[in-house]
């Protein structure tokens, strides 16, 4: 079962962070913005905080993502919005398909229906650096966290400020395990829903920093506004000057553009 902390009053909304975080990532943030509009519960993805990883037997990548979803969706509430960032983004949309019935509205937050790069798909990670860092968090785990960790808010306005707060916060925080890492790199590297996303029939939003440098801010406008069927339900708003942590480089924005979304308060597009 995964480790789940829920507080605050009103309709369920469900938070799945990204790769290599945690619930003390957003608390604060959480609890500060959100919390007094909606029920929140924070649920950490298997492997990391206090989720035990899921020991699985040499999965396929079809296998490890179903498992991975089957654990999420054990504890949603049975009716609920949910938000993903990053990675919890992907995983976000791969529960909203899977179980439409259970979630209400849908919030990518710096996130995509693929993160890696192929041929037909040129907004997101080179397949060879997403090699790379497989190979360089089994030899120098703690390196190429620290090196991730920075990247994620490059971009974002004061990002020297920013940074040198998150390291200070996680001098509190529990290094992942190994597993849960690789296994999110899989997921990251293998997941592909874009086939999929005429299907997903729940309002969504889509959260986007502008100089994230994971997910490029204009890759919404052909995977998403250009397909009148998922245009029709969808909302974008790119984040100026905020890169792939808008939560905490713009947390008053961040939170004033999904409470006015659940809400359904008029969002500046973009």
């Amino acid at each position: 079962m995964l480790n789940t902390e829920t507080f605050g009053h009103g309709p369920n909304l469900c938070l799945l962070h990204g790769w290599a975080a945690q619930n003390a990532h957003w608390r604060m943030w959480a609890e500060e913005t959100l919390a007094p509009h909606f029920t929140v519960t924070l649920i950490e993805l298997p492997g990391f905080g206090d989720s035990a990883p899921l020991e699985l037997d040499s999965p396929t990548p079809q296998q490890l993502e179903a498992a991975w979803v089957v654990a999420i969706q054990a504890v949603l509430p049975q009716k609920t919005h949910l938000l993903g960032w990053s990675l919890g983004g992907l995983l976000a949309q791969r529960v909203a398909l899977s179980h439409p019935q259970q979630i209400d509205k849908l919030i990518c937050l710096a996130s995509t229906p693929r993160f890696t790069q192929n041929d037909q798909w040129q907004h997101g990670i080179s397949p060879q650096l997403m090699a790379d860092f497989i190979n360089a968090i089994t030899q120098e785990t703690l390196k190429t966290l620290n090196t991730f960790w920075k990247l994620q808010l490059q971009g974002s306005e004061n990002a020297r400020h920013h940074i040198k707060q998150f390291f200070t916060l996680l001098k509190s925080c529990k290094l992942p395990s190994l597993t849960g890492l690789k296994q999110g790199l899989t997921l990251l590297k293998e997941m592909d829903l874009r086939n999929e996303l005429p299907h997903l029939s729940h309002p969504s939003l889509w959260l986007l920093g502008e100089n994230d440098p994971l997910i490029p801010a204009h890759f919404i406008q052909e995977t998403v506004l250009k397909n009148s069927t998922i245009a029709a339900n969808t909302h974008v708003v790119i984040l100026p000057k905020a890169g792939h942590m808008p939560f905490r480089s713009h947390p008053i924005q961040t939170a004033t553009s999904i409470i006015d979304f659940l809400q359904e308060k008029t969002l500046k597009h973009d």
